[in-house]
């Protein structure tokens, strides 16, 4: 057997190893996410806040919470809610689909966006 060969066969012999459990380093298991800052949770019988969708705008447009409170967002059926697309405050946290009643707690400070994501029209949370 040439040389050659004799080297592609190595090489494809090691290839076919699997892992030895020598504890060599293996590829990362995953990417560390920010902690989400907004989460859907069970509404409480006293929200500190409700927004609700409208043809062409949220009622109230704005909210000012603390820090942990839990607002209700309420859309109907062709007036679904989702975060502002690019905006610096926003969370991917803040989704009600049409016709649904949701309750999120912010747990961090800050301005946080959201739209109706047909037609467009913007909402504010600011929690304090």
């Amino acid at each position: 057997m040439s040389v050659r060969c004799s080297l592609a066969l190595s090489v494809l012999a090691l290839a076919a190893c699997g892992d030895d459990g020598g504890g060599g380093v293996d590829a990362p298991s995953g990417v560390d996410a920010a902690p989400a800052t907004v989460m859907m949770v069970t509404c409480p019988a006293t929200p500190a806040a409700t927004i609700m969708t409208q043809a062409t705008s949220f009622s109230p447009a704005t909210a000012t919470i603390s820090k942990g409170a839990i607002i209700q967002f309420v859309s109907t059926a062709t007036h679904p809610i989702g975060p502002f697309p690019g905006g610096q405050m926003t969370d991917p946290g803040i989704v009600v689909p049409e016709n649904t009643t949701r309750c999120l707690q912010f747990t961090a400070s800050g301005t946080f966006k959201f739209i109706c994501t047909v037609h467009s029209y913007l909402g504010t949370v600011t929690v304090n």
